[in-house]
């Protein structure tokens, strides 16, 4: 099968197949196994605010394969445009992912992100509602980001911000290791 995946008797949204790891064991159908990095994405956001006062908000990409953070861009508003952007910056420097995960968020179901998702030719895969766990390996990433940094610092400004988060990002993906890769990291 192209895409670095082999299959394991599932087909998603509107009957396509897509190369996603296994949420749950136990299911009764299985998602397809991704082999190779870069084939499969997962997407989300985080929220924190600037001391008490007012929120931003971080968009997380991930690697499902190899575990790597390829994106963690805070601001104080992401629209669906903004993601796509980010996510055609990611396409130069990494390649086109065979499929992307995803919530039904706003900016998950945009204009933009479907437009951007036909013309690049990915299938987007957006999980149940209320159902993170088909998720899991964002919503992994999202747990150590928050208890990790997020929970541990105050951030004064978005630029202060940026800068802590690039910091982590750094750690996370070269320095930290990582269970799921048999105490490696994930570059």
């Amino acid at each position: 099968m192209s895409g670095g995946a082999e299959a394991v008797n599932v087909r998603v949204d509107r009957g396509h197949l897509c190369p996603w790891l296994c949420a749950q064991a136990s299911a009764p159908s299985r998602w397809l196994v991704a082999t190779t990095c870069r084939s499969t994405g997962s997407l989300d956001f985080v929220s924190d605010t600037f001391g008490a006062s007012r929120k931003f908000r971080m968009l997380a990409v991930n690697d499902d394969c190899c575990r790597e953070n390829l994106c963690l861009m805070a601001d104080t508003s992401i629209s669906g445009a903004r993601v796509a952007r980010e996510l055609d910056a990611l396409v130069r420097v990494y390649g086109k992912p065979a499929c992307i995960v995803s919530d039904n968020g706003t900016e998950f179901t945009s204009r933009a992100i479907l437009k951007w998702a036909g013309d690049n030719d990915v299938d987007w895969h957006y999980i149940d509602p209320g159902k993170p766990q088909q998720n899991g390996f964002i919503e992994s990433f999202n747990g150590s980001l928050r208890d990790e940094l997020l929970n541990e610092e105050i951030f004064d400004t978005l630029d202060d911000a940026r800068r802590k988060l690039a910091l982590w990002r750094y750690d996370y993906n070269q320095v930290r290791p990582h269970s799921s890769l048999g105490n490696k990291t994930p570059t």
